[in-house]
C-alpha cells in the first residue's frame, strides 16, 4: 500500500480536479453553446468544468496557505477501490462489442460480490434484477436503445 501525507494528497487531488476541469471546459468551447432561451450542448459541461475548476482553485489555496508540517498518513489503495475502477474500465471498453446484458451483469455481479461478502444467491440475484432495472429505465422509460453485442 502506498502512504503519503494528507497536504501532498489534497495538492494532488486538486490539481487532478483542475485538469478534469480544464478539459471540460476545452471539451464545452468546441460545442455550440446556444442561447438562454434554448442552450446548447456546451452548456452543462461547461457549467460543470467551471464549478469544478473554482472548488480546485479554493482547495488548492486553502491547502498551500495551511502552515506546519502534515503529519497526517493516508495509505491509498485497497481491494474495494481496485475491483471497482477495473470493473468501470471493463465495461467502458468493452460495453459496444459484448451487449449490455453480459457487460453490466458482469459488472454488477464482481461489484456486489466483492462488496457484500456473501454467497452467490444474493449478488446473482442483484445482479440479475439490476440489470433488468436498468435496460426498464433506458428502453421503455427514455425510449433509448441498449447494444446487444456479440452474445
Amino acid at each position: 500500500m502506498l502512504s503519503i501525507s494528507k497536504k501532498n494528497g489534497e495538492i494532488g487531488v486538486a490539481i487532478g480536479l483542475l485538469a478534469v476541469s480544464l478539459f471540460l471546459v476545452l471539451t464545452a468551447y468546441r460545442m455550440p453553446l446556444g442561447n438562454a432561451v434554448m442552450p446548447g450542448p456546451g452548456v452543462i459541461p461547461l457549467a460543470i468544468g467551471l464549478c469544478m475548476g473554482v472548488t480546485a482553485t479554493a482547495l488548492l489555496i486553502s491547502v498551500l496557505k495551511r502552515t506546519g508540517k502534515s503529519v497526517d498518513i493516508v495509505h491509498l489503495g485497497s481491494r474495494h477501490i481496485f475491483v471497482a475502477v477495473l470493473g468501470l474500465v471493463w465495461v467502458s471498453l468493452l460495453f459496444e462489442g459484448l451487449g449490455f446484458f453480459f457487460c453490466l451483469g458482469v459488472f454488477l455481479l464482481a461489484l456486489s460480490k466483492e462488496f457484500s461478502r456473501q454467497g452467490w444467491l444474493k449478488p446473482l440475484t442483484f445482479a440479475v434484477l439490476g440489470v433488468s432495472g436498468a435496460y426498464w429505465f433506458f428502453v421503455y422509460l427514455l425510449d433509448v436503445s441498449m447494444p446487444r453485442g456479440l452474445l
